[in-house]
């Protein structure tokens, strides 16, 4: 078989823009398929906030109608991961060069990005004679390029990968019109959603030849979930057909070019499997020091302060944990009331509680690296990497049994789970994951080192992609 030509298109990715988790993935899953003999190349806007650090050659342009106009679209060129990966960035003073579009505004702009991004396909094609074998669209920024690519009568098969359902970019029917696109040609499911909206990831969902999430539990949980009505039916469509699944669960992975004890510049002591104990201690003394903690037990949370990651069940169960005499360290940013609520823990019990509101990369490399356990309460979890992250530096993590932390962590191998949403089970868990540090401690080492060990390379992702894609083509 001829070499596969895989287009993946992402409205953020590392190095360049990241906004969320999908950041990560879109730059290191081209890098990996790469690795792997996919000739894969991305397609994201040029924001404004790219051009500040990035320049890039023009190699040419097309023009799209929209909204009743004729926009330009220039074409850039550039590369990362040393230069072996290609990246279009698409731009258009108008409609993608602001990163901080918000409500209808932003679902504007990626309805135009995903045209765009339709008519790259094409330019490709004829300009530089690189025929895509497959376009792979990710959440519901891109989510309608499976629909447009058809009505500009291209016959490339397309997978849509979900992230996060939580976020699907609902609208008003008006986009359409924008496109020159009749209400009839799309696929929405009519009796559940209101004359005046249009949902586009369950667009994508309907048109896409492929659906795909990012952890096989996950896969498994949104199918079956009833709450998440009406994209429910769509996911439901899609998986009524018998034989195989209709929603593929891929577990990510993480890069371990970034994520790496042995090599994380961020520490000042590298480590590895044979030389964890001494240097996790070097880091953690450091760090517990430049906090004001005792060096004692350490746990961390890492996250976006939301709903989503549970942060009550912590705070319910605050006074529980500190009294088994461990530090408790918050990093992360979100929603003012749970960024308070952190802080208000740090409050409470300044001698064993830290909240740090912010996103500090540094930072939470050393947190990774210094804590002992890492506590995840996702109320859901598509997939999650920072549970990998931490499994990686030897930290092991204590989480919610949902989605892609089921996937990942082995109940007492490399961490440890407990039931979604309970103060009690969480509380119990951790007093476990402490009996076993304090008085199993040959146990508690092969288990750090077991986890250290663990693949999570994006490797193995990028294979299980590569056959996903093959029977795309092929069939």
């Amino acid at each position: 078989m001829n070499t596969l030509r895989v287009l993946l298109c992402s409205y953020e990715a590392v190095p360049f823009y990241k906004k969320g988790g999908l950041g990560d993935v879109a730059g290191a899953l081209p890098k990996a398929l790469r690795e792997v003999g996919v000739d894969a190349r991305l397609v994201m806007p040029f924001y404004d906030i790219v051009r500040e650090t990035h320049q890039f050659d023009a190699i040419g342009s097309f023009t799209a109608a929209f909204n009743r106009r004729e926009e330009r679209v220039t074409v850039h060129e550039g590369f990362y991961s040393g230069e072996h990966v290609p990246v279009y960035f698409l731009a258009n003073k108008r409609m993608l060069a602001n990163s901080k579009r918000r409500g209808s505004k932003s679902i504007e702009q990626y309805v135009f990005f995903s045209l765009a991004t339709a008519m790259l396909v094409a330019w490709l094609k004829t300009e530089k004679k690189w025929i895509s074998s497959i376009v792979h669209c990710n959440d519901w920024h891109t989510a309608l390029v499976p629909l447009l690519l058809r009505r500009l009568g291209l016959t490339v098969p397309t997978l849509l990968t979900i992230h996060n359902l939580e976020y699907q970019g609902r609208s008003s029917l008006r986009i359409f019109p924008l496109l020159g696109i009749s209400e009839r040609e799309t696929r929405i499911l009519s009796e559940n959603v209101p004359a005046t909206q249009v949902n586009l990831l369950q667009e994508g969902i309907l048109h896409a030849d492929k659906v795909s999430t990012v952890s096989p539990t996950y896969a498994k949980e949104i199918v079956g979930h009833a709450a998440l009505a009406p994209i429910n039916d769509a996911l439901r469509v899609r998986n009524g057909n018998g034989g195989e699944p209709g929603v593929v669960g891929i577990l990510n992975g993480i890069d371990y070019d970034v994520w790496n004890p042995k090599s994380d510049h961020f520490l000042p002591r590298f480590y590895d499997a044979t030389s964890w104990q001494e240097g996790k201690q070097a880091v953690k003394k450091t760090l517990l020091a430049k906090l004001s903690l005792a060096e004692r037990v350490t746990l961390c949370f890492i996250g976006r302060m939301a709903w989503q990651k549970g942060i009550d069940v912590l705070a319910r169960s605050m006074h529980a944990l500190v009294s088994q005499d461990v530090n408790i360290i918050f990093l992360g940013m979100g929603m003012p009331a749970i960024e308070q609520s952190a802080k208000r823990m740090e409050k409470a019990y300044p001698k064993n509680v830290r909240a740090v509101i912010d996103y500090d990369e540094p930072l939470a490399h050393r947190l990774y690296a210094a804590s002992d356990f890492m506590l995840i309460p996702s109320r859901y979890e598509p997939c999650g990497l920072i549970q990998m992250i931490a499994i990686r530096y030897g930290t092991l993590p204590i989480a919610s049994k949902t989605g892609g932390l089921s996937d990942s962590i082995q109940n007492g191998k490399n961490g440890f789970l407990f039931k979604l949403n309970s103060k009690r089970s969480l509380v119990k868990t951790v007093k476990k994951a402490l009996h076993i540090y304090h008085n199993e401690k040959h146990r508690y080492e092969r288990m750090v080192v077991y986890a250290m060990r663990t693949d999570f390379s994006w490797k193995k992702s990028a294979l299980a992609y590569k056959r996903l894609y093959k029977k795309l083509f092929v069939g």
